[in-house]
């Protein structure tokens, strides 16, 4: 392994342009660092393209997997055009589709005009019921064409075999009560199913083949663009036609009509509650408000045994969506189409395996329009695709709450940082979102599969696992596989893509093991974050984890951001065969794991970059650009922090400012580089007209608020018009305000009175006797702030009214501020008081008067029955130094906390260590002498004492001082001794 210090690569790096053929996606100073590591191993970029599918698939492997394992590099770009071509299409369901078509090489074509309006942003016109009815039954009709030509190839044995085993494919089919679950579709809709079999996933496979999956894309785009057109529709019924009824559902009705498809229903703007026997019956459910609760097989499509075409429209309402008993409902397909669209209201989605937005061996879609929504699934849900297509899409209303006043980013207003921290924009506090799930969810796929989870806006919570264990490998800890994550079936099929995609928020992720942008077998998995100080929790192959052929990629473009997994393979690092990438564009992030961060692992490319911040690294078993052999060769990874003061674990190879490498052609590069924002000026200020004008009441509520951030001008301001109020103002804070018990308040009256001093302490020094006991408090604070003079007699004699005993430690604090040495004789006896705070108290006043008579009784305190008394006595006599020695010295002595004694003795000698003056000098060899003392006692098991000597004496430094400590460690043998002189001795090198 080497290391080179690498001050000239950051100014060279940044004075050159992007080079000719850098990496899609990348800015230019992230592509030309990650160029010259290239250039450092003395490989071409094109050989990270090194051969990866060494296992055999010719009918699974999707190409956008053969294409990023054999071009990693491609990995930026492709999830760059990628999440800016979702976002163009999270409002048109139909294109949305196509795009899921397209990246598992199932394009779909078909010629849809696009929506004229975003999902859920359409206006109100008025529209009649039997037009959009009849108009969603033509498409029905149509995409029900392509939905049967996309399983023709299944025999009708196959696909009752399939729903037969569909509730109990996502879990674990080893146990028994899992296995119970097969049939469970066929017994809950009274048909006869044989179960006496055993599940094997190459039943599945097989059927996978006979899919004609451009069918299933025409259809779901077919469906779900007419099921978007019948939510705009639905925003122009009628609300006032004549009630009908429904056997299991109260509320009003506006329409109850038969179709092919199972019924068509209409409810009205109030409260309805829908059964589960009567959602049986329906297909097409639009509700146009009111806070509903739906319970059963919600939003369910189940060719064969259900409807082959559901969807569910609810306009508004606070709604309880209950399926926990029922497996693929809530926006789910199975040999169909489901939709489930709800367009505002803060709702709750309970459902089970296949639940909100899956499609297996079909396609579902769930789209939440705005409000604080729970979801809550168990396996494959949240927007999950096996053999299909699933998205679960949170959505977000355009206008933000009331919420607190805007912060300044000027990093990000200056261009210096992608995306604004999140006190910048509104808070969304509205949207706040939790998911949870066990495990293949949230933004989940596998085989010939697309699952996509989207959200906008808000503060979220996404956990996964909890259910089943990693075991045998990780026996107390759970599978997650989820929050962007895919996986194949090893060794025959491989996987899809799994996409979990939050735009912003201070979010939290929690999975545990295989999670957070990883895939597995032919898969590519992706989590993208677009800004919110996040935090991301893991317990093994995660964050940016490609394991076994496998792409996985996290994506994090801003904020404060911690990542901390028990067990690498983590945080872009990959593992045989694979490709794993972690990039996260700026802020000040916390990684730790326990080996990870751009780590190849048995044949692999491993990319880590962070673009920006001061971070924090804790690899303890290695990482930051290294790799591992197997197959008789390695394969690359490289480490890239590109700009801040960043810290590493003391063993690790990385270093601030440095270049390292590690085992052939493992790399990292730290840039020796720091944007610096300009100075933070407030400009000065220039009192207005409109400022003259405003009463003081007014400039006195506006004086008293933060002074930070954008605020700081306005408070500014006003505390200047404030004080050109004059006496004005002092009258009405004497009169009105003296009694606040608010600290921002507080602060606002003390720069008036310290404007006025002499004025305003005459106003208030006859209240110093107020029968209001905070007027008390604050005039006794206020006349200590303004050191006011003529205040210290009245004080003093307060200190002798036991009645006034509740404000004694306000008043001996206020007179060490006023300065008299006069008030020590004072303060003294009190250093012996029953009370710890009037103990520290007297303590800090006497040594803001610089009592050098109080030394002795200092040291005594060295030996208070209370840590806290003791280490201001401390604080108080390093702060007298020189005349604190001699009284230290003769303490040793009694042997009392010896250690602390000797603590104290050392940092007043570093103190003096640059002192000329003939005292300090005296004072300091004093203390040297007791300290070589101390150090020679090794018979004495005293071993706190001689590490504290041993740190003082290091910090000296003179060289005869070093020479003899030198001299008496190698007769030490107490690890806490040694290891302070380990850290002495380094703390003196970095000096």
């Amino acid at each position: 392994m080497g290391r080179w210090v690498g001050v000239a690569i950051a100014w060279a790096l940044v004075a050159t342009g992007a080079a000719a053929g850098e990496p899609a996606g990348l800015d230019s100073l992230a592509a030309e660092t990650l160029q010259r590591a290239f250039a450092y191993l003395d490989v071409e970029p094109s050989e990270w393209g090194f051969d990866k599918l060494y296992a055999e698939d010719d009918t699974f492997r999707i190409s956008a997997v053969e294409e990023l394992l054999g071009d990693p590099l491609r990995i930026p770009g492709w999830q760059a055009q990628l999440i800016g071509a979702l976002r163009d299409e999270i409002g048109d369901p139909g294109a949305l589709m196509g795009r899921m078509g397209t990246l598992c090489d199932a394009r779909g074509d078909l010629s849809l005009p696009p929506l004229p309006h975003r999902l859920g942003r359409s206006p109100a016109e008025a529209v009649a019921m039997d037009d959009a009815r009849d108009r969603l039954l033509a498409s029905v009709a149509s995409a029900d064409r392509d939905r049967e030509e996309a399983f023709a190839g299944l025999t009708p044995s196959e696909r009752d075999t399939l729903l037969i085993v569909a509730p109990t494919l996502w879990g674990d089919w080893e146990e028994d009560a899992e296995k119970a679950r097969k049939g469970k579709l066929h017994e809950e809709l009274a048909s006869p199913a044989d179960t006496l079999f055993e599940l094997g996933e190459d039943f599945l496979l097989d059927l996978a083949v006979k899919l004609d999956r451009a069918a299933l894309t025409r259809a779901s785009r077919a469906f779900l663009h007419a099921a978007a057109h019948l939510a705009a529709d639905a925003r122009g019924f009628d609300h006032t036609g004549p009630r009908v009824g429904l056997e299991g559902v109260s509320g009003a009705l506006l329409a109850v009509e038969a179709t092919d498809w199972g019924l068509w229903v209409v409810g009205g703007p109030g409260e309805n509650t829908y059964s589960a026997e009567a959602i049986e019956r329906i297909a097409f459910l639009i509700d146009l408000g009111g806070d509903d609760v739906y319970r059963g097989r919600i939003a369910s499509a189940v060719g064969d045994l259900g409807h082959p075409f559901s969807v569910l429209i609810d306009l508004d309402g606070d709604d309880l969506y209950d399926a926990r008993d029922r497996a693929y409902a809530l926006g789910s397909g199975l040999l169909g189409v489901g939709a489930l669209i709800d367009l505002a209201g803060d709702d709750i989605y309970r459902g089970e395996d296949g639940a909100e937005g899956v499609g297996c061996f079909g396609t579902g879609f769930l789209y939440d329009g705005a409000g604080v929504d729970f979801f809550e699934g168990r396996n494959l849900s949240q927007g999950a695709g096996a053999f299909g297509y699933g998205a679960l899409i949170s959505d977000s209303g355009d206008e933000a709450p009331d919420g607190p006043e805007l912060q300044d980013d000027r990093a990000f207003e200056a261009g210096l940082r992608p995306v604004p921290g999140t006190g910048a924009v509104p808070i969304r506090f509205d949207e706040n979102d939790t998911y949870l799930c066990a495990r293949q969810s949230q933004g989940f796929a596998s085989t010939f599969g697309i699952g996509l989870l989207y959200d906008r806006k808000g503060n979220d919570l996404y956990r996964a696992g909890g259910r089943y264990l990693h075991a045998p490998l990780l026996p107390h800890d759970f599978q997650s596989l989820s929050q962007g994550f895919s996986i194949g079936f090893r060794p025959r099929a491989g996987g899809g893509i799994g996409i979990l995609f939050d735009e912003e928020g201070n979010d939290f992720y929690n999975g545990e093991v295989y999670a957070q942008g990883a895939a597995y077998w032919y898969s590519i998995g992706l989590l993208f974050d677009g800004g919110g100080n996040d935090r991301y929790l893991a317990t093994q192959y995660a964050q940016g984890a490609g394991i076994h052929l496998a792409v996985g990629s996290l994506w994090d473009r801003g904020g404060d951001d911690h990542y901390a997994s028990k067990f690498g393979v983590t945080q872009g690092t990959a593992h045989d065969l694979s490709s794993g990438m972690l990039w996260d564009e700026c802020g000040n992030d916390y990684y730790l794991v326990s080996d990870g961060q751009a780590m190849s692992i048995t044949n692999s490319t491993a990319l880590f970059i962070d673009s920006q911040g001061d971070d924090f690294y804790a690899t303890p078993r290695g990482g930051q650009g290294t790799v591992t052999w197997a197959r008789g060769f390695c394969g690359s990874g490289i480490f890239l922090d590109l700009e801040g003061n960043d810290t590493y674990s003391e063993a690790a190879p990385a270093e601030n400012g440095a270049v390292w490498r590690q085992r052939t052609y493992g790399l990292g590069i730290d840039l020796d580089r720091n944007l610096e924002l300009p100075d933070e000026e407030v400009p000065e200020i220039v009192l207005t007209a409109e400022d003259s004008s405003r009463t003081v009441e007014e400039l006195f509520e506006t004086a008293s608020i933060w002074e930070v951030g954008s605020a700081r001008e306005k408070v500014r301001r006003a505390r200047q018009g404030l004080i050109a109020k004059g006496m004005d103002a002092v009258r009405y804070v004497v009169a009105e305000k003296l009694g606040t018990e608010r600290g921002l308040e507080y602060r606002a009256i003390r720069e008036l009175a310290q404007s006025l001093p002499d004025s305003f302490a005459a106003e208030v020094l006859s209240l110093l006797m107020s029968e209001d006991e905070q007027v008390q408090r604050n005039v006794i604070a206020l006349l200590g702030d303004l050191k006011h003079k003529e205040a210290r007699e009245p004080l003093e004699q307060m200190l002798k009214q036991k009645k006034q005993r509740r404000h004694w430690n306000r008043i001996i604090g206020s007179l060490g501020r006023i300065g008299e040495i006069e008030s020590a004789p004072r303060l003294r006896p009190f250093l012996a008081s029953s009370e710890e705070r009037r103990r520290i108290a007297t303590i800090g006043a006497l040594t803001a008067l610089r009592d050098t008579a109080a030394v002795e009784e200092l040291v005594d305190l060295l030996d208070d029955e209370l840590l806290t008394v003791r280490a201001a006595a401390t604080r108080a006599l390093e702060r007298l130094r020189a005349a604190a020695v001699e009284p230290l010295a003769e303490s040793l002595a009694g042997g009392g906390q010896r250690a602390l004694r000797v603590r104290t003795l050392g940092q007043i000698a570093v103190a003096l260590r640059d002192s000329t003056d003939a005292v300090s000098r005296r004072a300091r060899g004093r203390a040297r002498h007791l300290l070589l003392d101390e150090l020679g006692s090794v018979g004495r098991d005293d071993p706190s004492t001689r590490a504290a000597a041993v740190r003082s004496l290091v910090a000296l430094g003179d060289e005869e001082t070093l020479s003899i400590v030198r001299l008496r460690m190698e007769d030490e043998f107490d690890p806490l001794v040694l290891q302070t002189y380990a850290h002495a001795i380094r703390a003196r090198e970095e000096e």
